[in-house]
């Protein structure tokens, strides 16, 4: 799906790599344009750099951009949610998150931390009462600083093409001039959807504040909500892939969209390909868009026509071709979709397949996210000739080339077929989950430790039976014993350190592929307990008193109390317990003493050490 997020192009840049995550294209769309107060901005900087903060909030990614890496303050910093975090990491400053990503419980994260201490919040110029009210209240002090304001574009959205519109924040909503026919409302978090159902717009989706959590959303909405066509039926609880030949004209998101409505089901696709550039598209359908990260990830080969600008030898050109075999400094093309940062990716085969005059018909294998059109630049350059692609075709994508993709007129045609009760041909252009998965080690488990994983639960080392090589930190695909993919995690630990049947969690699931309840519950859940309002509860302890327990037998009924030693009984005479020691014997009378350094008589203190006694001429 085509989702237009309102967005500050400032704020909007891990925004595309993230809907890939989850299946969908991205188009940025800004009702609201940022005017920065630099002056505000320095003046910040200079307060938190004296340590004039004991706190500071950033309430958006905005100032945590202008202001994290110009931070050296010892203060804590706290950001309201993962993308804020996210820049101030790139600026070197390691900070918290709101588990809630909502201003509003900013001061109940602190608690009684926050009274007595100075709170610095760098934030957009528009007020925000309950949380100022919040922090004075705590007994803190806020330190509000408003270093850039928002100022409405008066512009009409472009957004044709998106079939859903994605609100940010309730002033995104508010300055939005869009056509609203055809476009699903989304909000991202209850205080924009509030703003929104003022207006009478109800949102279908509702995220949890964070760009994540919505798409997350907003996945689990299209799969209760869509239904395979009529008279299709389609048993895929765990979704598939499709390798499409894409054609030459329409874009990747236009044919991932045709898929869907061929099949019914929600369709994202992995690996962009330009509308002049045609090859294998992966197409992951239903639950299987969630492995739109691990398909990004695959190498592909291309089929690429160059035409030099000049006359160059074989040699000279086979010869320059060689030398780019390896890593090499790429910038995307103006027209892409990302942002044009210098970045390394590496050319595995480059090969001359031929030479007509100026075209050079190359083969290529390379790393994914790799430009071949920056490529070709290149090697125009480095021959002294200049060039530029003129053609391009996807051959493979990970373990999937040519010869496994269908047409989309032939995916339509066995549609058709599987309506009139021949479902062969579709089932052979619909393949698993795990054709996917090259490269990735695997882990075996038990078929009791399935269900819980399904539920967001880490796998514990007794749930495995067998495991690939892999180190910490890696991608792990989880397995059944039948060879079903359950979800791709983080491996905790290495391989090494893993034995099957121990204790200890090892992987932490990152995308869950099955669905629950495939396989029956392996794990206990206690049932709440229920008391009626004639049984009786029983007594609360009694709190003993300060000097009651002395005057008590220990009658503890477990054995640790029992071993404790208790306190000493103080006996009638007080002159006798005063200088009776802890052996029993007479301080200063019974004990053996010796000199000290007073010229008094040194023996046992109560505290194990020893002490001078005075005694009286």
């Amino acid at each position: 799906m085509k989702i237009a997020i309102t967005r500050l192009p400032e704020k909007a840049g891990s925004d595309q790599p993230l809907c890939r995550e989850f299946g969908h294209e991205c188009l940025i769309v800004s009702p609201m344009k940022a005017q920065v107060y630099e002056d505000a901005v320095q003046a910040f900087v200079t307060a938190a750099n004296e340590e004039t903060y004991d706190c500071i909030f950033f309430t958006s990614a905005l100032p945590a951009r202008l202001i994290g890496p110009l931070l050296k303050t010892a203060a804590r910093i706290i950001a309201i949610g993962p993308q804020t975090a996210e820049y101030l990491a790139e600026g070197g400053i390691t900070s918290e998150t709101l588990p809630s990503h909502y201003s509003r419980d900013f001061v109940p994260y602190l608690g009684e931390w926050i009274a007595g201490k100075k709170i610095g919040i760098p934030r957009a110029d528009v007020p925000n009462p309950v949380l100022i009210d919040a922090i004075n209240d705590a007994g803190g002090q806020a330190g509000e600083m408003r270093v850039y304001a928002l100022e409405p574009t008066n512009v009409h959205l472009e957004t044709e093409g998106a079939e859903a519109i994605l609100f940010t924040s309730a002033n995104s909503y508010t300055y939005a001039k869009y056509q609203k026919e055809g476009l699903l409302p989304l909000a991202i978090g209850e205080i924009t959807a509030d703003r929104m159902r003022e207006d009478g717009t109800e949102p279908v989706v509702v995220g949890n504040g964070t760009l994540m959590g919505t798409l997350a959303a907003l996945n689990h909405y299209l799969e209760d909500n869509m239904s395979p066509s009529a008279s299709l039926s389609l048993d895929m609880p765990r979704g598939g892939i499709i390798a499409v030949d894409k054609p030459r004209g329409p874009s990747s998101h236009e044919v991932a969209a045709w898929v869907r409505d061929i099949l019914g089901m929600p369709c994202g696709h992995g690996g962009t390909l330009d509308p002049d550039v045609s090859g294998v598209l992966i197409v992951m359908v239903g639950r299987a868009a969630r492995l739109a990260p691990v398909i990004l990830s695959h190498e592909k080969e291309y089929i690429a026509l160059l035409r030099l600008h000049g006359d160059a030898t074989e040699e000279q050109i086979r010869e320059t071709a060689r030398e780019f075999i390896g890593k090499n400094y790429q910038r995307p093309p103006l027209k892409s979709a990302v942002a044009r940062a210098l970045r390394i990716r590496t050319m595995y085969e480059i090969d001359v397949l031929d030479i007509d005059g100026r075209d050079v018909l190359l083969r290529v294998r390379c790393q994914a996210g790799t430009y071949i059109r920056s490529l070709c630049r290149h090697i125009g350059f480095a021959i002294g000739t200049g060039g530029q692609m003129v053609e391009l075709r996807r051959t493979r994508s990970g373990g999937y080339d040519e010869t496994m993709c269908c047409s989309l007129h032939a995916l339509r045609d066995a549609v058709e077929q599987a309506k009139n009760g021949n479902p062969e041909e579709l089932s052979s252009y619909i393949r698993t989950p795990e054709s996917v998965l090259e490269g990735i080690p695997t882990v075996t488990i038990r078929d009791t430790a399935v269900d819980a994983l399904c539920h967001g639960a880490s796998l514990a080392g007794v749930g495995i039976t067998a495991a690939d090589s892999f180190k910490k930190n890696s991608e792990v695909a989880v397995m059944t014993a039948q060879g079903e993919l359950v979800c791709i995690g983080t491996a905790l630990v290495a391989s090494d350190a893993i034995v099957p049947g121990a204790t200890g969690l090892v992987i932490r699931p990152k995308m869950v592929i099955m669905q629950a309840g495939t396989y029956p519950k392996g794990w206990v859940t206690k049932p709440p307990v229920v008391r009626t309002r004639k049984q009786e509860r029983a007594p609360a302890p009694r709190t003993e008193k300060k000097g009651e327990r002395a005057n008590k037998k220990n009658t503890a009924p477990d054995a640790r109390k029992s071993l404790r030693p208790g306190p000493k009984r103080r006996p009638e005479n007080s002159k006798e317990y005063l200088n009776t020691s802890k052996n029993g014997r007479r301080r200063g009378l019974a004990e053996k003493s010796s000199k000290g350094k007073s010229g008094g008589k040194q023996g046992q203190s109560k505290y194990g050490g020893s002490r001078s006694i005075q005694r009286k001429k």
